[in-house]
């Protein structure tokens, strides 16, 4: 009969008594957290220390922590609108030395002459302004900025002079480019309409330059804690660059020594040319962008969304398609809206896509990542769907806790050597088969598929020195995508 061995019990002792020992070996089921990483700007009267990571305490939080209207505050709110019980962190920044603020304007001409509200919109909030008979276009300008002080979290500050009206993005940089200014966007079928006797001519906000500086050294910051997806605003080459190089697989935080994963999610204004040439430029198996053509939300609204309904699907199955999700941004307009050949278009080139129901409800429809070729200049699509990255961490995450838990503590012998019951050795082929019984549940999971095959290709090494090598023949779970059917009718 194999002996058993009770961790911390002497064969020794001689007193008489029950004896129970706790092994938690074989008992952990725990996953790893899934913790969402939000990169922005903050304001200087923010009470937050900036390059800080905080952990998120809710939208009013952001408001004291990150300024009223800056992006940290803005993507906090955003996201909370999709997933209200994910542990959210915030990563906040300060303008950069050097950036300047976007500006744009509104400009109003002529006296009213009948009354109403003149819809405003920065971003997608909407700022009404009341409009009396008579109101001629300095007042009504000074009314806006009234109305302006009203609307919580505008992300710009408003002055009027001589019928213009004003607006300057609170942060400075680059993302203070992509507010959108707009009027009555909802139409006449909502009552938004141009009191009579008015004109209004906008500017769209320009002149925002670069974006901080210091977001690789924050990033740096984030430490050895996990976090499964960032969202940041930010486009720009050093930008993405930092988040590419900090996601890296050899020496970033996908590396086999680091082992902290995480993908980064972004959204980009433009139009089909413009998100076209930026797609064929980028190059990141960690990275999603979304073009979002004139949606009057800005990038970084869509940003803080994607990632929440993402790290929602996320939880729920990572193997799950993130597909037909609804956002609560505004949608583009109609031409602004990506016909079928250009959403393929974007799905070539690195971008992920979305489409519009008929109530005007933004849905995601494929997010791919922006790797398109391997190192040697090759199409290469093994890391298209951000399903493979979230699927693919999930499982690695999980394997290496299962076999950390059960070899913690172990003595390393050859392979076929006798192990007494209950000895703390292994072999490397004992470990092989503890991966290959780790799979098999994985697949109960609908992560993985096909265990007989990982079984039988497995490729494990006792490589001396205490170290052992496994390859192990991951099929990760694919989406369902496509469905075809030739339908043949027959007339009788």
């Amino acid at each position: 009969m194999s002996s058993i061995m009770v961790p911390g019990y002497s064969t020794s002792n001689r007193v008489p008594g029950f004896y129970l020992a706790l092994d938690n070996t074989g008992a952990n089921t725990a996953s790893a957290a899934r913790r969402i990483l939000l990169v922005g700007q903050m304001l200087a009267t923010g009470t937050g220390t900036p390059g800080a990571l905080a952990i998120s305490g809710g939208v009013s939080d952001a408001i004291a922590k990150y300024g009223e209207g800056s992006q940290c505050h803005i993507m906090v709110r955003d996201y909370r609108t999709i997933d209200s019980s994910g542990e959210v962190w915030v990563l906040p920044l300060l303008d950069d030395a050097a950036s300047q603020a976007a500006v744009g304007s509104f400009t109003l001409a002529g006296t009213a002459t009948a009354a109403g509200t003149l819809a405003l919109y920065v971003a997608d909030q909407l700022v009404p302004v009341g409009v009396s008979v008579g109101d001629t276009a300095a007042a009504v300008a000074a009314n806006v900025v009234i109305a302006a002080k009203s609307v919580t979290g505008l992300p710009v500050s408003v002055t009027a002079a001589a019928g213009v009206v004003t607006v300057t993005a609170l942060n400075k940089g680059l993302a203070g480019n992509a507010i959108q200014l707009g009027v009555s966007l909802l139409g006449t079928a909502a009552g938004q309409s141009i009191p009579s006797g008015l004109s209004v001519t906008i500017a769209q906000p320009s002149g925002g330059t670069q974006n901080p500086t210091s977001l690789a050294t924050a990033l740096a910051s984030m430490g050895t804690r996990v976090y499964d997806l960032v969202a940041h605003p930010y486009t720009d080459t050093a930008s993405l660059t930092a988040f590419k190089d900090l996601f890296d697989n050899s020496i970033g935080r996908w590396s086999p020594m680091e082992q902290l994963y995480g993908h980064h999610i972004t959204a980009l204004r433009g139009t089909y040319g413009e998100a076209t040439t930026f797609g064929l430029a980028q190059n990141d198996p960690h990275g999603t962008v979304m073009p979002i053509s004139d949606s009057p939300s800005s990038p970084m609204s869509w940003a803080a969304q994607l990632t929440a309904v993402t790290a929602v699907s996320m939880r729920e199955n990572p193997a799950l398609p993130v597909r037909g999700l609804a956002l609560t941004v505004m949608p583009p307009t109609d031409a602004g809206r990506f016909a079928f050949d250009e959403r393929n278009s974007f799905l070539h080139d690195g971008l992920a896509t979305f489409t519009v129901d008929d109530s005007g409800t933004v849905l995601t429809e494929r997010l791919v990542t922006t790797y398109q070729e391997n190192a040697s200049g090759v199409p290469d699509d093994s890391y298209l769907d951000i399903e493979t990255l979230l699927t693919a961490q999930v499982c690695m995450q999980d394997m290496r806790t299962y076999l950390a838990s059960l070899y913690a503590r172990y003595i390393l012998v050859a392979d076929g050597t006798k192990i007494p019951a209950g000895a703390q050795a292994t072999t490397a082929q004992l470990i092989a088969a503890s991966a290959v019984a780790r799979y098999r549940w994985q697949a109960t999971q609908l992560w993985v598929q096909n265990p007989d095959t990982f079984a039988a290709k497995i490729v494990y090494q006792n490589a001396g020195g205490g170290q052992v090598m496994l390859q192990l023949p991951y099929d990760f779970a694919n989406q369902l995508w496509d469905l075809a059917a030739d339908i043949r009718f027959t007339k009788s």
